[in-house]
C-alpha cells in the first residue's frame, strides 16, 4: 500500500529521454516506485491514461519574493504547473537590510511586504512560517546589496565600499541565497561598473551559486551587453544566467539575437557555463519608473520626486525620455497601481491616458510614479516573434516567467506570463509550432533549471526524488491567460502535486501549502 499511485501515465522523466508508460507511487512526499505497479494499491489513486506525467515545472526567474507573503497559495504559479520558483531576480531582493536605507529598499523592492526580517536567513525562516504552495528559493540582488552600502549614490564604489558589498554578498549566499542577480538597467544597480560586478561576484567562487543578470541594455546595445555579461562571468569565474534574453530594438530584430547567441555559444565552447531564460511573449513588463532616465534616481525616491516636481529638471527629463521613447510610448500600458483614484488607467496605454487627461505620455509617467510612490507597473510591446522562436530553440535556454505569485482575484491587469508561461510553450510552441519535441520542452522546464540552481532532488522523475508532479492532457492543454484577461487558470492540467501533496485539480487550487523553502 502506497499513499498515492498515479496509474497508466505517459511518463516524461525530465531528462530528455523518450516518454514511457508507467505507474508512479508516492509515499512521504517522495517518489517510491516507477513501473508496473498493478500488484500494489494506493490510498488515493489517479488514472492518467492518455495523459502525460512530468516533473513539476521550475520557474528560475520570478519576483515572487514581493508577493508570496500576500498570496502564499500562488495560484498564478500552481495552476500552470509551476511547483518550484526562484525569486530575487533583476538585482532586487528584500535583503540585505541597512536601517539607514530601509525606506528606499521598500520602494525598490515594491509589493506590500511586512518586513518582519533583518537578513536572508530570517526572511527564509519567515516564509517557511507563512507556508507556501510552491517550493521557493531566492537570489540575492546586487542592487539591494549596493543600496545597503551606498544607498542610491551614483558614485563609483570606493575600495572599502567594494569590500563591504562583497562581504554582504558572501553572507547572503551563506545564509541560503541560491546566487546573485543584477539589474543593470535599474538604479542603483545601473550605477555600477564592470569592475564592481566582478569584485562582488567573487563571493560566489568561495560560497557557490550562479550569477543571473538583467543586462545593462536589451535594445540598441544588446550585443555589447551580452559581451559585458560574458566578460564579467569569465573574470569572476562563475556560472552565468542571462535573464529573459530578448531584443527590444525593432531595427535590430532578426539580427541582434543571432549575434548574441553566437557569442554565447562561443563562450560555452570555451568552457564557460552560460545559460539563458526567456518568457514566450512579445511584450515585456516592468515598473513604469524604468522609463525615467537613470540619473534622476540618485539619492533615492524622495530626490526623484523633487526632480519630477522641479519645472526645469522635469523639462530636461521629459526631453530625454521622449528621445529614448521615440515610437515607443504607444506600446506601453499600465498594468498595476494601488490607488483607487487612478485605477481607471489599468489596461490603458500611456498615450491613451494622455489624450484623456490632456497630458504628454512622459507627463503621464512622471505623475503616476510620483502619485503612486513608484508602485506602478507597465506592459511594453516591443519584441519580434521570430526572435522569440529563434532563442527558444537553443538547448541552453529555459523558460522563466519573470512573473509573480498572484491570486486569481489579484487587483490589476498583469502580464499573462504570470499565469500562462509554461503551458504556452508546450501547447503553442511545442505541440502546434513543433519547434522541439515534448521531451525537450519538459527538459527545458525541469532538469535544466534544476541543474542550474543546484537541485539534486527535484526536476526529474525517479525514485527518492521529491514528488513534484504535473499531469496534463496534451490535446486539451491551453494557455488561456491573455493581455486583456490574464487572471485565468490554464486548461488541460489535471493534477499538480507539490512534495507529494495534491495542490491543484482540474484548474482549481486545493488550498494546501505543501511547498518547501529551498536554501543553498
Amino acid at each position: 500500500m502506497y499513499e498515492i499511485i498515479i496509474r497508466n501515465g505517459n511518463v516524461i522523466d525530465g531528462t530528455g529521454k523518450p516518454a514511457f508508460r508507467a505507474d508512479i507511487a508516492i509515499d512521504g512526499g517522495r517518489i517510491m516506485a516507477i513501473g508496473d505497479l498493478s500488484a500494489y494499491r494506493g490510498k488515493d489513486e489517479y488514472d492518467a491514461d492518455g495523459k502525460y506525467v512530468v516533473p513539476g515545472f521550475i520557474d528560475i526567474h520570478t519576483h515572487s519574493d514581493k508577493t508570496l507573503e500576500t498570496y502564499p497559495r500562488a495560484e498564478s504559479r500552481i495552476l500552470q504547473g509551476v511547483t518550484t520558483e526562484v525569486g530575487g531576480n533583476c538585482g532586487i531582493s528584500p535583503f540585505p537590510i541597512n536601517p539607514e536605507y530601509i525606506e528606499d529598499l521598500k520602494v525598490y523592492e515594491g509589493g506590500n511586504l511586512t518586513w518582519k526580517w533583518n537578513d536572508i536567513s530570517s526572511f527564509l525562516d519567515y516564509m517557511e512560517d507563512v507556508g507556501t504552495s510552491t517550493n521557493f528559493g531566492c537570489l540575492a540582488g546586487h542592487g539591494s546589496i549596493r543600496m545597503a552600502v551606498m544607498g542610491y549614490s551614483a558614485d563609483e564604489a570606493s575600495k572599502d565600499q567594494l569590500m563591504a558589498m562583497r562581504k554582504l554578498a558572501a553572507e547572503t549566499i551563506r545564509g541560503g541565497a541560491l546566487g546573485i542577480s543584477s539589474g543593470l538597467i535599474y538604479p542603483p544597480g545601473s550605477y555600477s561598473n564592470t569592475s564592481e560586478m566582478i569584485y562582488v561576484l567573487d563571493a560566489l567562487k568561495e560560497n557557490g551559486g550562479f550569477y543571473a543578470t538583467h543586462m545593462r541594455n536589451e535594445r540598441e546595445n544588446l550585443v555589447e551587453s551580452v559581451q559585458e555579461s560574458i566578460h564579467v562571468a569569465k573574470e569572476a569565474g562563475v556560472p552565468l544566467e542571462i535573464s529573459h534574453h530578448k531584443s527590444l530594438h525593432a531595427p535590430l530584430h532578426g539580427i541582434a539575437v543571432k549575434e548574441t547567441t553566437r557569442l554565447i555559444e562561443e563562450a560555452i565552447e570555451s568552457g564557460l557555463d552560460v545559460k539563458c531564460d526567456q518568457y514566450p511573449y512579445s511584450a515585456s513588463a516592468t515598473t513604469l519608473s524604468s522609463d525615467i532616465p537613470y540619473w534622476a534616481f540618485e539619492g533615492g525616491f524622495d530626490e526623484l520626486v523633487k526632480r519630477l516636481r522641479d519645472p526645469a529638471t522635469r523639462a530636461r527629463l521629459k526631453e530625454e525620455a521622449d528621445a529614448s521613447h521615440e515610437g515607443r510610448w504607444q506600446n506601453i500600458s499600465v498594468s498595476y497601481l494601488a490607488s483607487e483614484k487612478n485605477k481607471w488607467m489599468i489596461g490603458k496605454f500611456v498615450t491613451e491616458i494622455g489624450q484623456i487627461l490632456g497630458k504628454s505620455p512622459a507627463d503621464v509617467v512622471f505623475d503616476l510614479v510620483d502619485e503612486e510612490h513608484n508602485q506602478v507597473n507597465e506592459v511594453d510591446f516591443g519584441m519580434s516573434e521570430d526572435d522569440i522562436e529563434f532563442i527558444m530553440q537553443k538547448p541552453y535556454v529555459m523558460p522563466g516567467s519573470d512573473g509573480e505569485a498572484y491570486s486569481l482575484d489579484f487587483p490589476g491587469q498583469p502580464h499573462p506570463r504570470n499565469f500562462g508561461t509554461f503551458p504556452r510553450i508546450i501547447a503553442y510552441y511545442c505541440r502546434d509550432r513543433k519547434l522541439f519535441t515534448l521531451e525537450e520542452a519538459i527538459r527545458k522546464m525541469t532538469s535544466l533549471p534544476a541543474s542550474r540552481i543546484g537541485l539534486d532532488d527535484r526536476g526529474v522523475l525517479k525514485e527518492q526524488m521529491w514528488a513534484d508532479i504535473v499531469v496534463f492532457d496534451l490535446e486539451k492543454l491551453q494557455s488561456l491567460p491573455t493581455y486583456e484577461e490574464p487572471k485565468q487558470p490554464c486548461a488541460g492540467i489535471d493534477h499538480v502535486f507539490v512534495n507529494g501533496v495534491l495542490t491543484a485539480e482540474n484548474g482549481r487550487h486545493t488550498g494546501v501549502r505543501a511547498g518547501k523553502i529551498i536554501r543553498r
